[in-house]
């Protein structure tokens, strides 16, 4: 189906020359590409093997009195991970007025091939847009634009459109490569600049398009950089034998090349444990995963791991480390990708040259035994801190901003995120604050609105939490103004960008927070939350997991724990004004408009249900149903670190007098 559509392409594209790039792994279709019959004008691209600094020159494109596009330009990859990386290279391709993009395989928990357009007049000049399915998970899409397009340009709205409607956090800085590997550094980004290796980086007006320039070296070295107002920073290639000492002698995290987490990611985990073990070792001089059946993935040169071979291995109940006796940093990509996509991984301690795993993840893979890999409640709570380590350690904004740091650039401050807690308890005050001051990993401030009672109730508890330093803001709402209301009134007074809901009964754990801005990042939704696993019944005093699925597109999810940016609270309206069932409506509200809910697990969270005074009306029963363990008395997941005391103790709260507190 591959070669019949791009024959088909080539056969109807008229005079002007083709461009056929081929990127990622296409399996027996890349022989019968390879094969295709082309005119003395057309190129025939391998995207894996051509460098950023290079720009495409293609036979009767771009000269004077030549054609100002391509009449076809089609770019065949195995998968959405290697589609991201032909981005940032095709940014060096001419425009091309008839564009056919193939996906060999796309995985279920991410859409077809149908693109977001950039903005509503840049696409006017679309004159056919066509998107086809084939081989059960293969996508296709065509697009024709008479005056031509930016291959970059389309290939991102294609890539979007498959992800979600959101494109997360940007990096902010923007990046220059130089080498053949460069673009698994700055995957999907249109902005990104292939540059010489000697420099200097182009004009545009009055500033470089470039703040920082990575080059990499593959083995030849580096010449002088002659770019004085552009810093650079050189590494070694992945698969290049360099010296280390020549390159770069300081922490070996930042000599790795950053995982694609925008793909590579836990999204698709699966909770089985009763599937083969599988082993990642090295046989034949090629890394691979495998099980008793033979190799599953075989990574490729450079470590990179798609979000296909995370597919392929799911049904694993887990991956035994056997170390390489030499290693490089393609070894250490391959293995923190795995623990990004949240495959349950253990092995003996990490060899010297495993240091690019960085610290956590060289602790967490020996923490573990195998026999962890059949209890599925401490085989996903590994999944989890694993998941963590490697997401924040080798995530593409991580590294970049690692590396303009290196370089001596400012970078902007991380997200701030509006904790909005809204209470009609005074009692329960403490409880909450004690828990939102302990989160980490996050920039945030909290929004407390006393919904019926003044502050003068709480001064002890306020006392207690401003002497953290976390910003505060106090609202004093009317008793008679129903909850959504107050919602509202609370979210106004926040100044985040990204607003969480929290309640006061409930335990959260200190990563409750990041955990859900790492599912905003990887995830593309508009709004992000937890599955509903453990509960503690108060009035039996016992506490019930469920093991729901986790990691998927879904809009059920806990109210308690509801995070969106504040522009799509906008976007629906706020929250509606009643007095129960908020969050449901505001999560019906999001879909309605075309929003996207995902849900990511709920280990870092225990819901209280006691007897009476909830917004959620159910009984026991929903609860006690299609549970999948018990047990009596409060017992929450060891994510959730125990249980800080409570503020609002009256002799501490002495000792910390002053400090402001805003009314409004």
């Amino acid at each position: 189906m591959i070669t019949s559509a791009v024959r088909q392409a080539l056969r109807t594209r008229g005079d002007e020359p083709a461009v056929l790039c081929l990127i990622g792994d296409l399996g027996p279709d890349r022989a019968e590409l390879a094969s295709l019959r082309l005119r003395a004008n057309d190129l025939r691209i391998d995207l894996d093997a051509y460098g950023m600094g290079r720009p495409v020159e293609v036979p009767g494109v771009g000269g004077e009195g030549e054609s100002a596009s391509t009449g076809l330009t089609v770019v065949v990859a195995g998968g959405l991970t290697d589609l991201r990386r032909a981005v940032t290279v095709a940014t060096q391709l001419p425009p091309t007025a008839h564009l056919l993009v193939v996906v060999r395989h796309v995985p279920a928990h991410l859409g077809p091939l149908v693109p977001a357009p950039p903005t509503i007049d840049e696409w006017n000049d679309l004159h056919e847009l066509r998107v086809r399915r084939f081989d059960h998970r293969g996508w296709a899409c065509e697009l024709c634009f008479p005056s031509g397009v930016s291959v970059a340009e389309a290939l991102a709205a294609v890539v979007h459109g498959a992800r979600g409607r959101r494109r997360g956090p940007g990096i902010g800085v923007l990046g220059g490569l130089h080498g053949t590997d460069a673009a698994l550094w700055r995957p999907g980004d249109v902005a990104a600049r292939g540059v010489s290796a000697t420099g200097p980086v182009a004009i545009d007006r009055v500033t470089p398009v470039s703040d920082v320039v990575l080059r990499l070296d593959d083995g030849e070295g580096l010449p002088f950089w002659e770019d004085v107002e552009v810093p650079v920073v050189d590494r070694p290639a992945p698969v290049a034998a360099v010296p280390e000492a020549r390159v770069y002698a300081g922490d070996p995290v930042t000599r790795v090349a950053p995982i694609d987490d925008r793909f590579v990611n836990p999204m698709g985990f699966t909770k089985k444990t009763k599937g083969p073990l599988g082993e990642f070792a090295e046989a034949d001089g090629r890394l691979v995963i495998r099980d008793e059946t033979g190799v599953l993935v075989r990574p490729a040169l450079d470590g990179t791991v798609t979000e296909n071979d995370l597919e392929r291995i799911r049904h694993l109940r887990g991956v035994r480390v056997s170390w390489p006796a030499r290693g490089d940093a393609s070894a250490v990509r391959a293995i923190a990708s795995l623990a990004a996509g949240g495959v349950p991984i253990a092995g003996d301690p990490a060899p010297a040259w495993a240091a690019g795993l960085g610290a956590d993840l060289i602790d967490l893979i020996p923490s573990v035994g195998e026999d962890v890999f059949t209890d599925a409640l401490r085989r996903e709570e590994h999944s989890i801190r694993l998941r963590r380590a490697a997401l924040r350690t080798h995530g593409v904004r991580t590294r970049w901003r690692s590396l303009a740091a290196e370089a001596g650039l400012p970078v902007p401050p991380d997200t701030r995120v509006s904790v909005v807690l809204c209470t009609r308890r005074p009692d329960l005050v403490g409880f909450a604050l004690a828990q939102i001051a302990r989160q980490r990993h996050v920039r945030f401030e909290t929004v407390l609105a006393l919904h019926g009672f003044p502050a003068g109730l709480v001064t002890a508890e306020i006392a207690r939490f401003w002497a953290t330093g976390i910003p505060l803001v106090v609202h004093e709402a009317d008793g008679g103004t129903v909850f959504g209301a107050v919602m509202n009134e609370a979210v106004d007074r926040a100044s985040g960008t990204v607003i969480a809901k929290w309640d006061d009964d409930d335990w959260y754990g200190p990563e409750h927070l990041s955990d859900l801005m790492l599912a905003r990042t990887y995830s593309g939704a508009d709004v992000v939350g937890i599955s509903q696993n453990f509960t503690y019944l108060e009035e039996l005093d016992l506490t019930v997991w469920r093991g729901y699925r986790s990691e998927v597109p879904s809009p059920a999810i806990v109210g308690s724990t509801i995070l969106a940016d504040r522009v799509v609270i906008e976007d629906v309206g706020g929250f509606r004004p009643r007095p129960r069932a908020i969050d449901s409506q505001f999560l019906l509200a999001v879909t309605r408009s075309g929003g996207r809910v995902y849900r990511t697990h709920g280990f870092g969270y225990l819901l209280r249900r006691a007897g009476g005074g909830h917004t959620w009306n159910v009984d026991l029963g929903y609860f006690l149903r299609n549970h999948t363990e018990q047990w009596i008395g409060r017992r929450p997941s060891a994510l959730l670190e125990g249980e800080p005391a409570s503020f609002g103790d009256r002799a501490h709260t002495e000792q910390h007098t002053g400090g402001h507190v805003e009314h409004f």
